[in-house]
């Protein structure tokens, strides 16, 4: 099977209760766990859907801020398509 490249997107957008509880946490200077959570889960399930979806040869990983509270994470990479 010849090897394709491919990508995969997703958008994460506000979420008003994560946003007033980070902004606590930022304002005290904290970890701003609630975010790394949201982003951590995503790319989880992101990573999965590409392995299930293509056999890797090699991948990278962009995280983007889009607006105010957005960001695009997007994985992109070269590999064959399972079957």
């Amino acid at each position: 099977m010849a090897e394709v490249d491919f990508h995969l997107t997703r958008v994460v957008s506000r979420d008003v209760l994560t946003d007033y509880f980070q902004w606590l946490r930022n304002f005290f200077g904290m970890r701003l766990r609630g975010y790394e959570d949201r982003i951590n889960n995503n790319l989880s399930s992101m990573l999965n859907e590409m392995r299930l979806r293509y056999k890797v040869k090699w991948y990278k990983i962009s995280i983007n801020p889009l607006t105010r509270g957005s960001i695009m994470i997007t994985i992109y990479g070269e590999g064959t398509q399972n079957e």
